[in-house]
C-alpha cells in the first residue's frame, strides 16, 4: 500500500467512525407544518419575535472529500456571519462507541484561517493524544476576519453582519449536534483560548453560563484595550465600535454581571499563564478575585505562547474530567 492510498484509508475511517460521510448541513428558519395555510402564516408571525438569533442566520456546511490533514474531518462552512466560506476542524476519538454521546471541546483560533504563526491546534492535541486520553470531540473553527470575538450588534448597511461568538452558538453547534455523536448536555461542552482567543473563550462561557460548562484560558489578552490599540489591532472589526465592546463584551464587566453564575465549589474558570507580560491574566484574575468567583490560576514561568508550547495538556486537565483508565 502507498503511502497515498494510507492516507485514503485514515480518511475513510475517519468519515466512517465520525458523522455521515458527504453530508450536508443546513440552518435556517425552524419548520413548521400545519394543515391550514392560514394557521401557518399567523404562527410563523408569532414565532418572528420569540425565536432565538441562530434561526435568522442561513448557513450551509459541505464535508471537504479530501481534508488536508488525514484523520481529521472537514468541512467548508459558509455563513453570513463571516465574509465568505471558511474550514472547520474535527477530530474525534480513534474509536468512537456505539450509542455513546461526546463531550465537546470548542478551541479557538488566535488567527485567519486554520493555522498560522502560532502553529495548529488540531495538530497539538492529535499529538498529545488527547482526544482519545479524555474521549471527547474536539472542533476548530477559523475565521476570515481577525478573530477578537466579538458580534456586530446590529446589521450594517454595508459589508458583512460580523458575529464571531454566535458563529460558535447558532452555527458550529447544531452543525456537530447533525454530524457527530455530541452530547447535547450544557455540562459536556468546554471552550479553550490563548492570547485573543481567550477573549472568546471567555466571552462565550460568561455570556452563555447554560450553554457551556468550563472555560480554560492561557495567556489572555489585556480585555481593557488602550489608546488606538482597539483601532489599530483591528478589535472594531469584531465589534464594529468601542461601545459595543464596553457594554457587551469587556471581560471584567461580564464577571461582575454575571458572577452568580460561577460562584460555589464548582470552577468554571480555569486561568492560565506562562509570562506574566500579558497583562490580560493578571487583570482578568483581579477581577474573579474581586467577585469571588470559583476558578483556578496556574502560572508556568517561562513557557511560550504558541499551541506547541506544552500548556495545552495542562487546559485539558484543568477543565475536563479525570480520564477512566
Amino acid at each position: 500500500m502507498t503511502r497515498g492510498d494510507s492516507q485514503k484509508e485514515e480518511l475513510r475511517d475517519a468519515n466512517a467512525s465520525c458523522g455521515r460521510k458527504g453530508a450536508h448541513y443546513y440552518s435556517s428558519m425552524f419548520p413548521i407544518k400545519l394543515k391550514f395555510a392560514v394557521r401557518n402564516l399567523l404562527c410563523m408571525s408569532l414565532l418572528a419575535g420569540i425565536l432565538p438569533a441562530r434561526a435568522e442566520n442561513p448557513s450551509q456546511a459541505t464535508r471537504d472529500a479530501t481534508p488536508t490533514k488525514p484523520g481529521v474531518v472537514s468541512f467548508t462552512v459558509e455563513s453570513d456571519y463571516q465574509k465568505g466560506p471558511n474550514k472547520l476542524e474535527v477530530l474525534c476519538p480513534d474509536a468512537i462507541k456505539p450509542g455513546v454521546k461526546y463531550p465537546v471541546v470548542v478551541i479557538l483560533p488566535v488567527n485567519t484561517g486554520l493555522d498560522g504563526q502560532w502553529g495548529s491546534p488540531v495538530e497539538e492535541i492529535r499529538k498529545q493524544n488527547l482526544h482519545n486520553v479524555y474521549q471527547v470531540i474536539c472542533v476548530v473553527p477559523s475565521y476570515d476576519i481577525d478573530p477578537w470575538y466579538g458580534d456586530f450588534p446590529e446589521r450594517p448597511a454595508n459589508g458583512p453582519f460580523i458575529r464571531q461568538q454566535a458563529y460558535i452558538t447558532d452555527i458550529v453547534l447544531p452543525l456537530l449536534e447533525k454530524e457527530f455523536p455530541v452530547s447535547t448536555n450544557s455540562a459536556d461542552r468546554y471552550l479553550i483560548g490563548f492570547s485573543k482567543s481567550g477573549f472568546g473563550a471567555l466571552g462565550l462561557l460568561l455570556r452563555n453560563p447554560s450553554l457551556f460548562h468550563r472555560a480554560a484560558v492561557y495567556d489572555c489578552a489585556d480585555p481593557n484595550p488602550q489608546g488606538d490599540i482597539f483601532q489599530k489591532w483591528g478589535m472594531v472589526n469584531s465589534y464594529g465600535s468601542r461601545e459595543n465592546f464596553d457594554q457587551n463584551f469587556f471581560i471584567p464587566k461580564l464577571i461582575s454581571d454575571k458572577k452568580s453564575e460561577f460562584q460555589g465549589k464548582d470552577r468554571r474558570i480555569s486561568l492560565l499563564a506562562g509570562s506574566l507580560s500579558y497583562g490580560g491574566v493578571e487583570l482578568i484574575h483581579k477581577s474573579l478575585k474581586e467577585n469571588k468567583i470559583s476558578y483556578t490560576y496556574t502560572i508556568f514561568p517561562g513557557m511560550g505562547h504558541a499551541w506547541g508550547d506544552g500548556w495545552l495538556p495542562m487546559a485539558f486537565a484543568s477543565i475536563l474530567p479525570v480520564p477512566v483508565p
